[in-house]
């Protein structure tokens, strides 16, 4: 029997809590979200197990081919010289008896034959699909082999919602999302660009705090060689040495050296307060567990300060993240009923209840998406320009809003599955439609500083506000 759908009741929310691959790097590691339980696989011992829901973004969001502010300076790689391979003897590889790996893979294809959001499979055979993998269990003895058919085979479904994680990955999931995982790297939560990886948070105490390295800044080269998506040489011992290429907007190209150390990896919105009573909170992630009590805590310390008349939450660049994350930054600007999930179990509405901290409903808002702003960030968005409450401005968002599931398999392993949709209270399904600004502001704005932002600026513009 299935327990819980989503842990907005009794579930606890804060206990070993997990997350779905983002395109957040946080010190070259990525970002992964969920919560629930699943019924037993008819015949098999072990169950597997759902956990809280939570919509997974979009991590091949277009990249727009958008002009620079300015020409960003030119940089021409060093050569490096490779060192030489020393031969070393393959390791003999972990394996899982027949028993096992058909335990597993039955427990993933029905869970998907259940549960999945679509009767048709995204026009898949999945009844073929068990058949053809079936043959191929025989043949797949060693774990990494097993767990590599696996993912091969929930990715049949063509969904980027849905995937398979053996249990290493998960192991890191399960760090991450507690906002306290401690890494042996530079301090820095990054996200890929083709011109370098874009720095979105640096972390207190770290080695890249020191060197001055800030949100905004871009990270062109690591020790001579051009940034990549998965730059591991982030990470590496601690006490050892990485040189930076780094550019800030509107500034030269300099090169920094750090050294490496334990980080604790910590995810924080940034917020400060503008003239003419205007509040800002850059929400990062909706994918660390506190998130909601930190926005809360953001809100609260601006309003120390005065009331506010207008706030800028920005989203961009923000994947997502867990439901009550939603509902709590929600809860400071709406009530009640503001849309509803939908599954082929059931329809359950999505209610806002009172917020924990500042009530901003009389404040006027302005939220800031971009193309990669998905999942429950762009929920919060169309919520809050549904409702009236809010103008967005940027540019066209994901449209991937379906809320997974994550499955805990009999060998540690996860399986999450778009299970839900969601509708506005119009009917409107924004699943591969996204939100429409209602100023649209075609701009790559991580070019710019947050002094001269174009989409910020607007915002401030359409609050009656301006820098400081």
């Amino acid at each position: 029997m299935r327990d819980a759908v989503g842990c907005e009741g009794n579930c606890a929310r804060r206990v070993q809590p997990i997350m779905v691959r983002a395109w957040l790097l946080m010190s070259t590691l990525s970002l992964l979200a969920g919560c629930g339980t699943v019924p037993a696989i008819a015949s098999l011992p072990a169950t597997a197990t759902a956990e809280q829901p939570s919509a997974v973004p979009s991590i091949t969001a277009p990249q727009r081919a958008n002009t620079p502010p300015t020409n960003l300076p030119t940089w021409t790689p060093e050569p490096t010289t490779l060192a030489t391979p020393i031969p070393t003897e393959a390791p003999t590889p972990e394996l899982l008896n027949y028993e096992e790996r058909r335990q597993i893979f039955e427990e993933v294809w029905r869970t998907v034959k259940d549960h999945y959001l679509y009767t048709d499979f995204h026009h898949l055979d999945w009844n073929a699909v068990h058949d053809e993998y079936t043959r191929m269990l025989e043949q797949a003895q060693s774990r990494d082999t097993f767990y590599a058919m696996m993912v091969e085979m929930v990715a049949r479904l063509n969904d980027e919602h849905s995937r398979f994680l053996p249990p290493a990955e998960v192991q890191t999931e399960n760090a991450t999302i507690s906002n306290s995982e401690v890494t042996v790297g530079i301090g820095v939560l990054t996200r890929p660009r083709p011109d370098g990886g874009f720095i979105q948070s640096v972390f207190p105490d770290s080695p890249a705090a020191r060197a001055d390295l800030a949100p905004r800044d871009r990270i062109i080269a690591v020790d001579g060689r051009p940034y990549t998506a998965d730059d591991g040489n982030l990470l590496g011992e601690a006490g050892s040495s990485v040189r930076l290429t780094v550019v800030r907007p509107g500034e030269k190209l300099r090169d920094v050296v750090l050294t490496r150390q334990e980080v604790q990896n910590h995810i924080v919105p940034s917020y400060r307060r503008f003239p003419g009573n205007i509040g800002y909170v850059a929400i990062p992630t909706m994918w660390v567990n506190d998130m909601d009590e930190q926005v809360n805590g953001a809100l609260t310390d601006l309003v120390a300060e005065g009331p506010l008349d207008g706030v800028i939450i920005d989203v961009r660049s923000n994947g997502g993240g867990w439901l009550y994350v939603l509902s709590g930054v929600l809860s400071h600007f709406v009530r009640g009923q503001v849309g509803m999930f939908f599954s082929r179990q059931a329809i359950r509405p999505l209610e806002i209840g009172a917020p924990a901290g500042p009530d901003l409903r009389h404040a006027k808002v302005v939220v800031l998406v971009d193309n990669e702003t998905a999942s429950y960030a762009e929920v919060l968005a169309a919520v809050l320009q549904q409702e009236g409450q809010a103008t967005i401005i940027g540019t066209h968002t994901a449209g991937n809003t379906e809320t997974t599931y994550a499955y805990t398999l009999t060998d540690g392993s996860r399986l999450w599955l778009a299970q839900e949709g969601f509708r506005l209270p119009n009917g409107q399904n924004l699943e591969g439609v996204g939100v429409q600004p209602d100023i649209l502001l075609d701009i790559d704005w991580t070019h710019y500083s947050e002094d001269d932002d174009p989409q910020l600026l607007e915002a401030l513009r359409q609050l009656g506000g301006g820098p400081k």
